[in-house]
């Protein structure tokens, strides 16, 4: 578990600093996903959040509010993935939630318009939901690959021996 735990923690924080496009990061498919991985929910529930956290130390500054409902939202979309029981509808739930959660803060710290705000972030976030949907795709086919390599149907994080 602490090997796979390491080296899930290290690729994420890493594709924080690669130089992907603005909002084309696995960090929300990691949270849509990670109840696949494991059933500790401490671990389903901070590893997003530590990882934004700690990355975004580093990264450029955000506004507090903004940060706060990112990492609020990053918190809730392992439940809402566990909740919708199909990774396809809590891709698109988590995605939602951002939209409307991260830029209702965004609006809120500019003092623009409302319809603005929302209407800006639409490219943004289809971009998001496209990133988003392609990693959950791959984390979910390396996790197809990897219970039939094994032979196991343990999750990933949950094993004890690594």
């Amino acid at each position: 578990m602490f090997k796979s735990l390491i080296l899930i923690t290290l690729l994420m924080i890493v594709s924080r600093f690669i130089g992907l496009p603005a909002n084309f990061s696995p960090l929300l498919a990691l949270a849509v996903f990670i109840p696949r991985l494991t059933d500790n929910l401490r671990i389903q529930y901070l590893l997003p959040v530590s990882i934004v956290a700690a990355t975004n130390l580093f990264l450029e500054p955000v506004n507090a509010l903004i940060l706060i409902t990112m990492l609020l939202v990053f918190l809730i979309t392992p439940t809402v993935s566990r909740f919708s029981k199909s990774l396809f509808w809590g891709t698109i739930s988590s995605v939602l939630i951002w939209h409307v959660v991260v830029n209702g803060s965004v609006w809120l710290a500019s003092g623009g318009s409302l319809i603005e705000t929302y209407a800006a972030a639409i490219p943004f976030d289809l971009k998001l939901a496209v990133s988003t949907g392609l990693y959950v795709g791959l984390f979910y086919y390396a996790e197809k690959f990897w219970m039939s390599y094994t032979q196991s149907s343990i999750k990933i994080l949950d094993r004890r021996t690594n």
